[in-house]
């Protein structure tokens, strides 16, 4: 069952804010005695919020996995904090020694992505990688078909050949669709 719009409209506006208050805690908050901002991607993360809102509220199952574009990490702790998937205490420890990774990591976020993004190339293509090997397992296993894997990508990703490398693969045909997935 869908989620009521206005019920989706009121949780995005708090993910945006959590979001945007990771980075500014990151830049502003902490002591910073050299003057350069530790950084953070705020208009990345806004250009994200309405999309994994939507994602995380409303239509991904159990199985599914997605794969966010590295700058948008921000939007992910938030959403992971308000599900209760991450302790709210992180939030303002945006790169900082022990505290949430500037870009989604398996192994060093408290709360556990389903993909590494850092290497931006990367984490674009490993969703169709993913999709290709479930596919292939449960063919061979006993391993339920379905779930999807889902890529969020923004320009920096496009860049990368990483990208256009497995959008030519002839492996890749038929796991992956613009604006939608499948396995």
């Amino acid at each position: 069952m869908s989620a009521p719009e206005h019920v989706l409209h009121e949780v995005e506006q708090r993910v945006l804010w959590l979001a945007t208050s990771v980075v500014h805690a990151a830049n502003a908050r902490r002591p910073n005695t050299s003057g350069v901002k530790v950084g953070g991607h705020q208009a990345s993360s806004a250009s994200m919020v309405s999309i994994m809102t939507a994602l995380w509220f409303d239509a991904l199952t159990a199985a599914d996995r997605v794969s966010v574009k590295p700058h948008a990490s921000p939007v992910l702790h938030a959403i992971n904090a308000l599900l209760g998937r991450l302790d709210p205490s992180y939030l303002p420890r945006l790169r900082e020694l022990g505290g949430l990774q500037p870009y989604p990591s398996r192994t060093k976020d408290p709360d556990t992505p389903d993909y590494s993004t850092g290497s931006v190339g990367i984490g674009a293509t490993a969703p169709v990688w993913g999709a290709i090997a479930h596919r292939y397992v449960s063919a061979h296993f006993d391993v339920p078909p379905g779930g999807r894997q889902i890529s969020l990508v923004g320009d920096a990703e496009l860049d990368e050949g990483a990208i256009w490398e497995c959008v030519a693969d002839r492996w890749s045909r038929g796991s992956a669709r613009c604006c939608g997935s499948s396995t």
